[in-house]
């Protein structure tokens, strides 16, 4: 290529130095340019190669230019430093590798954060590029798996929260599909649960089914916002003792809310004490048939559940283990296939079945911000008014839900809880779009999906294919269905959800947690759910509030190199609901004979904070045991609470490094010697600290004083 030939170009930016790619007619510039001796040894972001200098392709430096005055004006360049357009001559940049380097590394930054950005929000773009054959076979029998057990429990939930059948369905085939792209926890399937059903119905039992699709498009809100705010903290007020109780009363109420469909008996309960009046009522409106086929399909169904254990190998365990799978699936084909035959010769049905349901897929359309029905309007203000509790209770109990099992499930790596709240919002907004109810994860479903080798999130699709399929053509004959056997399933489903095990170690570790685990119970059982969980986070707070106003003390008497100090350490942060507590206690201490010259030592060694107020208090303190002549030291306090000390006027307050350096601090003698040397580097208001070198102190346990808390006490004789 010669130095100087005509070229057409295209200007890519200007006002910084930048890069003009030469590229063929499309602009109405001339330029006469030379050569820039530059070097393009460098990568793209994306590893896409940059393309090569011909007689049709150059690249040319320079710096800001004003491209009006290019317009009909050459370019020249003399191939070393500068540049000229016209008249005007411009510095260029013959020199660019640093530049274009940093250039490259500023876009490569950029893309790396979009990257991670998507790979965060989006987990299916993080592991599908890896997805191998391995993977697949894993996901397929484990999305069969559950498919299989969804498709009944759907439908039985549904009819849980008072609905139509293939609610049930849609609510799984849409949690299935969004969460398979933008969910966590590979043993997470999001479709109804119990828990959902019974809140759902609980907090509509009296209303229309737009409100459900309301309800469940609001919990999508609020879970998106609880995960953009990052308030999953807000789980962490629920303990485990609460959960415990809540879900065992959940089940409870499940089982005793279905001994009616065992029965064959139609009445509706919200309480335990609701259900048994009126089980004791409709007694003798049992059918027997009822009774017969569905004590006989929870039997069938446990005993299918224990195929799984039995102690065999080879092809016969994994046919066990198939025929252990699908028990729910099982039995509802053969129900169905009874009612047929009764349908078919005409018989009377000797037991109650299931409602007809609408066939086909639902049509996309917005959740319903307003209704019409009759001649009364509606509108979304009012809707929102009724389910108004419901808004926040049930997006909490749900996220509680996910967040649990992806804890459960984590084996010590991170649990992503927004990215999970972001997900379940998803799952629900977009299942409004097709009438759905509220959905969750379920444990029982994630164990049984761990238990088949799941691989991923990508089971799920096989789970919503089944699903699919059931919806297109299960649904036409839904009205086969036994009540009876739909009450089976749930009542087998939450039978194992009670959670009588947690009593024995509560009671032999912390009977304060067994107390809020049967206060959330009870609460729950004989007045509503949602009240009990409420209760029991109420009960949660108040534990907490105490241990924060009562902090367990240890006072003991210590002797080192012949210098006795009394020892105080709390076994928690001080905060301020705790200081009034602290100041009786340790002002009980000069009171006791032989104890009211003793030097008092705070230990802060296991304190994790301290407020203003506490701050203000043990000043207090060492004011008051100061003017009895009498030493007050702060041990082992951090760089921070010193801070908080000294920004709350605390000026008096005695500080020392370590128990070694203790009994020069109390002796006064090393401390006045440092201080003196120190006194020229240190501020008027910084506080001196003592650090002497001195043997580690032994601690002699002494006679026992007990004090108002039964705190751990000990003095001298």
């Amino acid at each position: 290529m010669s130095n100087t030939q005509d070229f057409k170009f295209n200007l890519i930016g200007f006002r910084f130095f930048t890069t003009i790619l030469i590229s063929d007619l499309k602009n109405n510039y001339t330029i006469t340019a030379g050569l820039l001796k530059c070097r393009l040894d460098y990568k793209s972001p994306r590893g896409f190669p940059l393309p090569t200098l011909t007689d049709d392709f150059c690249i040319i430096f320079f710096s800001i230019i004003n491209t009006e005055k290019m317009e009909g004006k050459q370019v020249t360049t003399n191939g070393t430093d500068r540049c000229t357009i016209g008249d005007e001559c411009i510095p260029s940049l013959t020199n660019s590798n640093d530049h274009v380097k940093k250039k490259q590394t500023q876009r490569s930054v950029k893309n790396e954060k979009i990257y991670e950005f998507f790979h965060q929000h989006v987990p299916i773009t993080k592991w599908l590029p890896k997805y191998t054959s391995e993977n697949a076979m894993g996901d397929m029998i484990a999305g069969v798996t559950i498919g299989l057990t969804m498709i009944p429990q759907s439908i039985a939930y549904a009819s849980l929260a008072n609905l139509s059948p293939q609610v049930g369905l849609y609510s799984a085939l849409m949690g299935g599909i969004i969460y398979m792209t933008f969910g966590t926890v590979k043993q997470v399937s999001i479709g109804p649960t119990s828990l959902m059903s019974l809140l759902t119905y609980e907090y509509t039992k009296n209303l229309t089914p737009e409100y459900v699709v309301l309800l469940t498009f609001m919990c999508g809100i609020v879970e998106i916002s609880m995960g953009l705010f990052k308030l999953g903290f807000l789980v962490d007020f629920i303990s485990t003792p609460v959960t415990s109780g809540f879900t065992t009363a959940t089940s409870i109420i499940v089982i005793m809310s279905q001994v009616k469909g065992i029965l064959g008996v139609r009445f509706k309960g919200d309480t335990v004490k609701d259900i048994l009046e009126k089980l004791i009522e409709h007694f003798h409106e049992r059918r027997s048939g009822d009774m017969i086929l569905g004590l006989s399909a929870i039997a069938l169904i446990l005993f299918m559940r224990e195929l799984r254990n039995v102690p065999v190998k080879g092809n016969l365990k994994k046919v066990l283990w198939f025929i252990s799978l699908s028990r729910n699936t099982s039995v509802v084909l053969l129900s169905m296939f009874i009612t047929y035959l009764f349908e078919s010769s005409g018989s009377p049905m000797p037991y109650l079945t299931s409602e007809t349901a609408k066939t086909g897929l639902p049509s996309l359309r917005f959740p319903p911000f307003g209704y019409t029905s009759g001649n009364t309007t509606v509108t979304l203000p009012e809707m929102l008014y009724e389910i108004r509790s419901a808004i926040f209770i049930i997006p909490l109990v749900s996220v509680l839900a996910n967040v649990s099992i992806a804890k459960t499930y984590a084996n010590g790596g991170v649990v992503e809880a927004t990215q999970e709240m972001l997900a379940l919002g998803l799952c629900n907004i977009a299942g409004s779009f097709i009438l759905s109810m509220p959905t969750c994860g379920a444990f029982t479903r994630s164990a049984l999906v761990q238990a088949s080798g799941v691989q991923t999130t990508l089971s799920n699709i096989y789970a919503s294919g089944l699903i699919f399929l059931a919806i297109m053509f299960l649904t036409p004959h839904f009205h086969l269905i036994p009540r009876a056997v739909l009450s089976s399933i749930l009542i087998s489903a939450v039978l194992f959800m009670v959670d009588y095990q947690i009593v024995k170690p509560l009671w032999k570790t912390n009977r304060v947690e067994l107390f809020v685990t049967l206060i959330t119970l009870l609460i729950s059982l004989f007045f509503t759910v949602e009240i009990g969980l409420l209760v029991g986070i109420c009960a949660n707070i108040i534990h907490l509030a105490l241990m924060w106003s009562r902090p367990k003390l240890k006072i003991e008497l210590i002797k080192s190199k012949g210098v006795e100090f009394v020892l105080i350490t709390p076994n928690n942060g001080l905060y301020f609901p705790a200081i009034d507590y602290l100041y009786r206690e340790i002002m009980r201490i000069p009171k006791q004979e032989g104890y009211s010259k003793i030097p008092l030592v705070i230990n802060c060694a296991h304190l994790k904070g301290l407020d203003y107020t506490a701050a203000k208090g043990l000043s207090l303190i060492s004011s008051e045991i100061q003017a009895n002549d009498q030493r007050f030291i702060v041990l082992s306090s951090s760089e921070k609470m010193r801070y908080v000390f000294r920004k709350s006027g605390c000026k008096s307050m005695m500080f020392c490094n370590s128990l070694d350096a203790l009994p020069a601090t109390i002796l006064g003698e090393h401390c006045k010697e440092k201080c003196a040397l120190n006194n020229s580097s240190v501020s008027r208001n910084d506080t001196v600290v003592v650090d002497v070198p001195i043997m580690l102190a032994e601690g002699t346990p002494l006679l026992n004083v007990k004090t108002q808390n039964g705190n751990d006490t000990r003095v001298d004789l």
